[in-house]
């Protein structure tokens, strides 16, 4: 985990210094074990890493570390959290279906307390690690979740993995910066979409 972060940073310095410049210092262990205590769970090592490294962006920061999507500090981790869990208090599962793309690995769910955002894209949707998966889950594995992700998808089956997936398409050269009136994006170029959650779900599903 340390080497895969170790690159993320090598990565942002060299090529867009002003995104690392938005992370802020890493996370104490206090501040993790506060957010294990409102969740009621043991985090994954790779959750712990990541913030021990640094603690999210600053809030509201654009773009976000993910191809866009911000990464949460774990003050906004709670809040997020906090929303989705009352949520599940109100009895939105009743009200609303959603399917797992990849059968009994995701409970077919719309909101569980047991899914901890890391990632947010502003609208509503997350990427989180889902500590409370179906019966051909593995624990910790990266899901979608939010207001539009009907359908569960598989980032990675622990954060590690994923983090490894996403340093490697950087380094392989699949990224776009564009710059307009002062504000640069960060995308996906092959395939170029501006989302990345809808990006996942294209190469995923083979729509390529």
């Amino acid at each position: 985990m340390k080497e895969i972060l170790h690159r993320i940073e090598n990565w942002l310095k060299n090529n867009f210094s002003e995104l690392l410049d938005t992370l802020n210092p890493g996370a104490t262990a206090e501040e993790i074990q506060a957010l294990e205590k409102q969740i009621q769970s043991e985090l994954p090592s790779s959750f712990k890493e990541l913030y021990k490294w640094h603690n999210g962006q600053r809030s509201g920061t654009y773009p976000g570390l993910f191809y866009g999507l911000e990464f949460l500090s774990l003050l906004e981790v709670s809040a997020n959290w906090q929303v989705w869990a009352q949520l599940v208090d109100d009895d939105i599962n009743k009200h609303i279906l959603c399917q797992s793309y990849s059968p009994g690995k995701v409970k077919e769910i719309y909101a569980n307390k047991k899914w901890v955002p890391f990632a947010f894209d502003w609208g509503g949707n997350h990427l989180g690690i889902d500590l409370d998966p179906g019966e051909q889950g593995i624990r910790g594995q990266v899901i979608n979740f939010g207001r539009d992700e009907e359908v569960k998808f598989i980032f990675g089956d622990n954060l590690e993995s994923f983090l490894n997936w996403f340093i490697t398409q950087l380094e392989s050269g699949n990224y776009i910066l564009s710059a307009e009136e002062d504000t640069k994006s960060f995308s996906t170029k092959n395939p170029q979409m501006i989302h990345f959650l809808d990006y996942w779900k294209v190469i995923t599903q083979g729509k390529l």
